[in-house]
């Protein structure tokens, strides 16, 4: 009988829902408090679980009573940490191995330079290794953790005076630094498993690092049918094969297309992609990615994905934190706005931390790709033109 262990990231995530079978066999460690789990045969809220070694060491006592079948996490830091308690507890699934190299953007560049194109890049130990590298490849270069995500701590150096004031922050030792790829930047994301396969492409409105320079984020997504899509698709596969792959996984592989048409390995991860990704897929496809990996993971039934084309794609604005007290615009009054909303827990004064920081966010459908992105920027001009009206628009 299956014993499902649980490190659970995402606050809206219903696993009573997602997993009704296992209801009252689910072991749940939470980085934030859910609601319906009244059902569950655990369910602990951990403070600072990320950081903490708590759950881990709770899951180990809990198996010795009764042996855990499936150890699942949707939090991409919690990956490793799951691969070390399965291999220990001799439980089916990612290996230490496979997380590592999905985690480490340095192992990961090396693992996938087998099959596809990536950036030059080296893991930086000293400034001396950042100077030498930047003396062989030039300027820019972008600097980054291995292990960190959402485009935290990212510096991209454009020549000497950002190298100077970068040599003035505090020096990390979990850094690398990679040749800067000029290019439109993709995104993939998929669910495989046993009998199942969903892969779906699209395109970011703007750069992932323009949030830090003050610009709206976006996704818009691209008809699965059309050929750049399919090139993406075959992209996504060739990446795969350089990897030692759980038997079923999520993924989100992000990829620049070059102005010489090339395409260009920027990150591969094995987890379901955040922001409004899967918001955008649930809306087009009717595939919900984190209950899909989920349940292929605990060896439950999915239904496969449709594949006739849809009726329509669907795009996603996230308007940033404007770092002074505003008062956020009511809902955009188009009809192809099929989803609003507010961030309640956001500080009146809050400013960007990341790619996925916001104040609000509105999803718009189209019949492709050109307009869903046309409505996109209506849509920024509606909420930007709101906020500095100073309230809300009728």
């Amino acid at each position: 009988m299956s014993n499902v262990a649980v490190i659970n990231y995402g606050q809206k995530l219903d696993y009573a829902a997602m997993l009704p079978e296992l209801v009252d066999r689910l072991q749940v460690f939470s980085h934030h408090e859910l609601k319906n789990t009244e059902s569950f045969a655990r369910y602990e809220y951990v403070e600072n679980c990320e950081a903490v070694p708590y759950a881990e060491l709770m899951i180990r006592r809990l198996a010795r009573e009764r042996p855990f079948t499936h150890i699942v996490t949707d939090n991409e830091y919690d990956l490793e940490r799951a691969a070390r308690m399965r291999e220990s507890l001799g439980i089916p699934g990612q290996s230490t191995k496979s997380a590592l190299s999905f985690r480490d953007k340095a192992v990961m560049k090396e693992v996938a330079s087998r099959t596809v194109p990536t950036a030059a890049f080296a893991r930086l130990d000293s400034v001396v290794e950042l100077t030498g590298f930047i003396e062989e490849f030039g300027y820019p270069v972008v600097v980054k953790p291995v292990k960190q995500g959402g485009s935290r701590d990212i510096s991209v150096l454009r020549g000497e005076d950002d190298l100077l004031a970068f040599s003035r922050t505090p020096w990390r030792e979990d850094l690398m630094v990679e040749d800067f790829i000029e290019g439109q930047m993709y995104h993939v994301d998929a669910v495989l498993g046993d009998g199942f396969r969903f892969v779906a492409s699209s395109r970011y409105l703007r750069s992932c690092l323009g949030v830090f320079s003050g610009e709206n984020s976006g996704s818009l997504q691209l008809r699965r049918e059309d050929a750049f899509a399919k090139r993406l698709e075959e992209f996504f596969d060739r990446t795969l094969d350089a990897f030692d792959v759980p038997p079923t996984s999520a993924y989100h592989l992000e990829v620049f297309h070059t102005p010489d048409d090339e395409l260009v390995l920027c990150e591969i991860a094995s987890r379901v992609g955040g922001d409004r990704i899967p918001a955008l897929t649930r809306a087009t496809y009717g595939v919900d990615l984190h209950t899909a990996a989920l349940r292929l993971s605990c060896g439950l039934p999915v239904d496969p994905p449709v594949t006739t084309p849809p009726a329509e794609v669907h795009g996603s604005l996230s308007i940033l934190p404007q770092g002074r007290r505003v008062s956020p615009p009511g809902r955009p009054p188009f009809p192809w706005v099929t989803h609003y909303e507010v961030n309640e827990q956001l500080a009146p004064d809050a400013v960007t931390l990341h790619s996925a920081s916001h104040l609000c966010f509105a999803i718009v459908r189209g019949a492709d790709t050109a307009e869903v992105e046309q409505r996109l920027f209506e849509t920024e001009a509606w909420l930007m033109s709101a906020l500095r009206t100073g309230g809300k628009l009728s």
